[in-house]
């Protein structure tokens, strides 16, 4: 075949090229030129996982009888310990912040005051005083997450019972995270897990 009917095919492929390449330019110049130009300026939505995540831990806490599931799973939002502080939450007082228990326990994690000072009224202070108080109390057990939690729940010399409820609290943590790991399909796509580095929180 002649080279005459290559060269027409070549000049308007080249052109096609050009013309794709400069009405991309233009619209990268005209998202850059919004804001000075007076056309609204082109936004980007970033995928934030920990939003994932705390849709799956709002949806968790709400099947489990929380009143304001959404406010509690944001009290926890930045905490290493978060899984573990709603499963604790979720037990003490089924997240109620206001709550009073018979030994004068107050707030969503029961504190009593009298061993870990006043309680906190708004809920991210009430999770910032019970992180603190694990945490302590991990410390004091050697990171015995039964023994802190037992101790969390019946004092030093904790009874059976509190060896019970810290199981309880551990096995629910853990189907939480399990929750969290999980994310639903998106139209026909194939479900899927996060990165352990970031489907992954403080569990136990």
């Amino acid at each position: 075949m002649s080279d005459r009917y290559y060269l027409p095919l070549t000049k308007a492929m080249l052109w096609a090229l050009s013309a794709v390449v400069a009405v991309t330019v233009a619209g990268f110049a005209g998202i850059e030129a919004g804001a000075d130009s007076g056309v609204p300026k082109m936004e980007v939505k970033h995928f934030d996982v920990f939003d994932i995540i705390n849709e799956q831990r709002v949806r968790f806490v709400a099947e489990h009888g929380v009143a304001d599931p959404s406010a509690l799973v944001a009290s926890v939002r930045h905490s290493p310990m978060a899984n573990l502080l709603i499963s604790i939450a979720i037990e003490e007082s089924r997240g109620d912040p206001v709550a009073v228990g018979a030994a004068g326990e107050r707030g969503a994690w029961q504190v009593i005051a009298s061993n870990w000072g006043s309680v906190p009224k708004d809920l991210h202070g009430q999770a910032s005083q019970a992180e603190r108080i694990i945490s302590a109390l991990l410390d004091r057990c050697n990171g015995n997450k039964i023994k802190a939690l037992a101790w969390y729940n019946g004092g030093t010399t904790p009874p059976g019972k509190s060896y019970r409820y810290a199981k309880r609290i551990l096995k629910r943590a853990g189907y939480l995270q399990v929750a969290v790991n999980y994310l639903p399909p998106k139209g026909d796509k194939l479900r899927t897990t996060l990165p352990g580095s970031l489907g992954s929180s403080w569990l136990l």
